[in-house]
């Protein structure tokens, strides 16, 4: 054998080689020809709707900020309305499953939708992202399920001790929702394990209620030192009860979750919300301060939640992250998410635990003034 055919067989086999590397790594990372379809679940209509618009506004933005660099991949975003309950969400993922085919889904925003979620996700194999669900049950949901948002104990535990510290005598008035039902329980047990006393404790349906004055004259008569306002899927709520509270002649300091700070609610209250104390997830770094003003200039609005905007944001990158790194598989993409040491985002870096919760993003206290959100000292 001449020095040219072993040469021209050296060649061969590097090339062969290099082949089979090449084929080796597309089977591993396996990515679809086309955009690849992806599924989204929020309040789309209903009280809660201005915070499913503003996860839609955010991806659609994200989805804008991928296609500027040609080399990411395409998704092509299937919109549904869980309407904030777990009945439509239900029957949303059914669609988005079984219909459209879809392995991932951005949702849902209320926690009682990604609940009901949950189990078809996991029984289908479905990797759920959801920016604003904080249930704590949500913990166990499910190992194909996350969430770049706290839960409501880290929001229970922080207004609980911030108000233990003052006060010894405390009035709450809740949504009846999964969110609020879950501060509302933490809350109370830590102010029984502080001896703080609990004068008034009521709940109100999660629509249709506009006037609080009932329960409102129960609180002035209970004389509590400080009022919970536990706003839910209808942020305009706690608006109106901090609103009617004052013009009842309620002067105590009134603190709340951080619904208080939607726009919505903030409109309704007007001067009556300045003083308000509530807990509200860190502010958004840099990039969420850029992503913010690109919100506004595109949708010529205010998010209906900040945070919440930063958070749906940053998901789609999440998973544009997963795809470049592990290709379009889900089990892959779910190790990689639990594997994630860190992301830079919009609302901060973080990266998800053995649960996928969320392990860099928190809250404080803030007191609204004007709009506003200034630092609170105590």
């Amino acid at each position: 054998m001449n020095k040219t055919i072993k040469y021209i067989i050296g060649v061969v086999v590097v090339v062969l080689v290099v082949l089979v590397i090449i084929l080796t790594a597309s089977n591993n990372n396996p990515m679809p020809s086309g955009p690849i379809k992806i599924g989204f679940i929020g309040p789309l209509t209903g009280d809660a709707a201005s915070y499913g618009e503003t996860e839609k506004n955010a991806t659609e933005l994200a989805i804008t900020d991928l296609a500027i660099d040609p080399k990411n991949p395409k998704f092509e975003v299937v919109y549904e309305d869980g309407k904030c309950n777990g009945k439509d969400a239900a029957s949303a993922i059914q669609k988005l499953i079984s219909v459209d085919k879809v392995k991932i889904i951005l949702g849902g925003a209320c926690s009682a939708e990604t609940l009901s979620m949950a189990p078809i996700a996991e029984q289908n194999k479905v990797l759920v992202l959801s920016a604003f669900s904080s249930s704590p049950d949500l913990t166990n949901a499910g190992d194909y399920i996350f969430r770049n948002s706290p839960k409501d104990t880290d929001v229970a535990y922080l207004d609980a001790e911030t108000i233990a510290k003052k006060y010894k005598k405390v009035a709450i008035i809740s949504e009846n929702t999964d969110y609020t039902i879950g501060i509302r329980n933490v809350m109370k047990k830590t102010f029984t394990d502080k001896k703080i006393d609990i004068v008034y404790d009521e709940t109100y349906a999660s629509t249709g209620v506009n006037d609080f004055r009932s329960m409102l004259t129960k609180v002035k008569a209970a004389k509590p030192e400080v009022l919970y306002v536990n706003p839910g899927s209808s942020a305009k709520a706690g608006g109106i009860i901090v609103k009617q509270a004052r013009e009842l002649g309620i002067t105590v300091p009134i603190f709340g979750n951080f619904l208080l700070a939607d726009s919505e609610s903030l409109a309704i209250g007007g001067k009556y919300m300045n003083g308000v104390v509530i807990s509200d997830i860190s502010t958004l770094v840099d990039l969420g301060k850029q992503v913010l003003e690109k919100y506004k200039i595109r949708f010529g609005k205010d998010p209906a939640n900040g945070p919440d905007m930063g958070a749906a944001y940053d998901r789609v990158f999440i998973i544009r992250d997963a795809i470049v790194k592990v290709g379009y598989d889900i089990d892959k993409i779910k190790t990689y998410l639990y594997e994630l040491p860190n992301f830079s985002g919009a609302i901060g870096n973080y990266h998800f635990d053995k649960n996928g919760d969320v392990v860099g993003v928190g809250f404080k206290n803030v007191i609204l003034q004007d709009g506003q959100k200034i630092p609170y000292s105590g």
